[in-house]
């Protein structure tokens, strides 16, 4: 029988043609729905490059007080790949605010900007990504993305300079990710190549990258890859640099384990499984947020309920995780996603003194996005009224979380505003009484307002009050001796001379390894009881002098940053000088002004040693020097005039010390 010939239905090309301007039309929306996201963000985070850095808060650390960053010199890039920051090894990121000192000085607006910089350009590499791992729907990567940009609980990764890390290694993270998958997809080696630099420059940035080949893992089994010796083979190099930057991440931790509290194997389980469902919650509805999670106060005793039923909680939503692999693999991925990025923070091991941070969640909450962005396609391709329902709710909840975020950026404006909101949701926060108390004992009185009594007597009183909140809420040895430290400070400033003694010895007495806590008790002895209490009192002026010395010598030791440790060698050098030690004084005003060239006190005090010695020359020298830097001290050109008296075969009189 013969058939005939079928024509070619002129429509189905229409139809073809018709489909692709439709996906033209659909992909063109998706980006200036992408652009809205960008600028939504934008303007969030605007308000933040008018902040100042945190006075109390890592920022004084790793920006304010670091010499380090202040020149791009070989010998501090060297420091940067050497040192550990704050218990941390992230060389690359004190490049990077070497790199914003560079452009900006000091000015606190460069480093923010930086950072919501870095923050928009990893919205867009998450869009990339997830538009690589889900190609058949962008809604999917748009929602992701847009969720990324303004959750609230990101906040905190944004707008704290000190979280530059966060941004940084993300950034990287997503680079190596994306690389990875077009080696997935191509099976070209370039990109296995350009996905390994990418994660060394992540490590390099924050040891958090370390699970990288876990997430790569991860991508194999969702796009279906086969296991092969191939697959595991290409990932050993990846491996064994997570291997070598995890051993550094524990060894630079140590500090931070003291800072822990002790809990029973129940309590922290508990702990854990409670902080671990908190975030998944704050996912979703992000209230009462804070910069600091501080651990129940019910520790050593029974904790609230919620604690024990979380574990319920987790063991019910990994039922429900296998349970849904009967639909798929999105949400054991988006779930695994999650698990991968933030195990390592859960408190497994303790660090530090907080249950959870916000800024954990920076990558984790990816996943949970993305699986977010799978439900909204399975429900659309259900009814178009299930689409135009979640579309309305996804616009709300855009919308919500970018108010939430717009208002939690507010509290990073300074360390008052930040801490006094994490006080009225968590009145037993040792941190946030500690940081606050520095903020107003060191910033307001012994600074802004050091010329106004009032004020500075103001602030004082609230310092005292934050530091004996601090010291009752302190859960370990470390942060006893801080507060207590702090404590100290603020009665020598308020004239309780012989209380500060007595808060410098229980600082010690609790934590030996605080370097801060000699140095303020050096000074008590040096500048109260040498030179003011038993200044006419030889015998008991030596002893104060030399007890000052030994304490500076053990504070030098200890761990000091820059500008404390000018101020030890500095008056050391001073104590000796008292001692009539000069030639030792010297060497210690040498040591000061390797860290600090444009210390004027410093010159004039190593000339009056080098007057003692009768080195009339270098003491001319070094109060040249004085007087360059500071042209209207008095002290240092009355003092060169009488070494150029003597110089000139008269008769001097002997210059005198500046006490500093």
């Amino acid at each position: 029988m013969n058939k005939k010939p079928i024509k070619k239905n002129s429509s189905s090309k229409k139809k073809k043609t018709t489909h692709k301007i439709d996906n033209k039309k659909v992909d063109k929306w998706v980006w200036v729905a992408l652009a809205v996201v960008v600028i939504t963000t934008f303007f969030i985070y605007f308000k933040a490059i008018s902040f100042n850095l945190l006075y109390s808060w890592d920022d004084c650390d790793y920006v304010t007080n670091n010499d380090h960053i202040r020149s791009l010199q070989w010998v501090n890039i060297k420091l940067f790949f050497s040192s550990f920051y704050i218990d941390n090894y992230h060389p690359l990121t004190m490049l990077f605010y070497a790199f914003d000192y560079k452009i900006g000085s000091s000015q606190p607006w460069v480093f923010h900007l930086n950072n919501i910089l870095l923050h928009i350009i990893n919205t867009y590499l998450v869009f990339v990504l997830i538009r690589k791992i889900s190609p058949e729907n962008i809604m999917v990567a748009l929602i992701t993305a847009a969720f990324f940009a303004v959750h609230p609980m990101h906040v905190e990764s944004v707008a704290w300079v000190s979280e530059r890390k966060d941004v940084l290694y993300s950034l990287f993270f997503l680079l190596s990710l994306i690389m990875y998958f077009d080696y997935n997809k191509n099976q070209k080696l370039k990109y296995l190549i350009f996905a390994g630099a990418f994660f060394v420059l992540s490590c390099l940035s924050k040891s958090a990258a370390v699970i990288l080949p876990l997430v790569m893992l991860l991508i194999d089994y969702y796009v279906k890859r086969k296991l092969s010796f191939k697959m595991i083979a290409e990932k050993i190099p990846f491996f064994a640099v997570s291997l070598v930057f995890g051993l550094v991440a524990v060894h630079s931790q140590k500090g931070a384990l003291s800072m822990a509290p002790n809990m029973t194997i129940i309590e922290h389980v508990s702990v854990v499984t409670y902080s671990f469902m908190s975030y998944i919650l704050k996912a979703f509805i992000p209230l009462n947020l804070s910069a600091v999670y501080t651990y129940p106060v019910q520790l050593g005793s029974t904790l609230p309920i919620m604690y024990y039923l979380s574990v319920l909680c987790v063991g019910l939503l990994l039922f429900f995780v296998i349970y849904s692999l009967r639909w798929g693999k999105d949400v054991v991925f988006g779930f695994l996603f999650f698990i991968i990025t933030i195990i390592l923070v859960l408190q497994f091991v303790q660090v530090g003194a907080t249950a959870m941070s916000e800024r954990y969640t920076y990558i984790p909450y990816i996943g949970i996005f993305f699986m977010i962005g799978k439900l909204f396609t399975y429900l659309s391709d259900l009814k178009v009224s299930y689409k135009r329902v979640s579309i309305a709710i996804l616009v709300l909840g855009f919308i919500t979380f970018s108010i939430i975020a717009d208002a939690r950026v507010s509290k990073w404006e300074n360390d008052d505003t930040l801490f006094s909101d994490v006080i009225t949701k968590f009145p037993n926060s040792y941190i946030s009484y500690n940081n606050r108390g520095v903020y107003y004992v060191e910033y307001y009185a012994n600074n802004l307002f050091i010329n106004d009594n009032s004020k500075k007597d103001m602030y004082i009183k609230k310092g005292i009050t934050d530091f004996e909140k601090a010291i009752i809420f302190a859960y370990s040895p470390g942060e006893k001796g801080d507060a207590n430290n702090n404590m100290g400070f603020a009665r020598y400033l308020s004239g309780d001379y012989k209380s500060a003694l007595s808060f410098y010895e229980k600082s010690i007495a609790s934590n030996p390894d605080n370097g801060l806590s000699y140095l303020n008790r050096a000074d008590y002895y040096l500048l109260y009881e040498a030179n003011t209490l038993y200044a006419n009192d030889n015998i008991k002026k030596e002893m104060c002098l030399r007890k000052a010395v030994m304490d500076y010598e053990k504070a030098i030791k200890l761990k000091l940053y820059s500008k404390k440790e000018v101020s030890a060698y500095s008056n050391l050098g001073g104590a000796k000088c008292a001692l009539g030690d000069f030639e030792s004084a010297i060497n210690d005003f040498d040591k000061a002004l390797s860290i600090d060239k444009n210390y004027a006190a410093l010159y004039f005090n190593r000339g009056y040693a080098k007057f003692s010695l009768k080195n009339y020359k270098g003491a001319l020298d070094d109060y040249n020097k004085a007087i360059e830097l500071n042209p209207k001290d008095a002290n240092a050109i009355r003092s060169r005039d009488m070494v150029k008296t003597i110089l000139g075969n008269t008769t001097p009189v002997k210059p005198s010390l500046n006490n500093n």
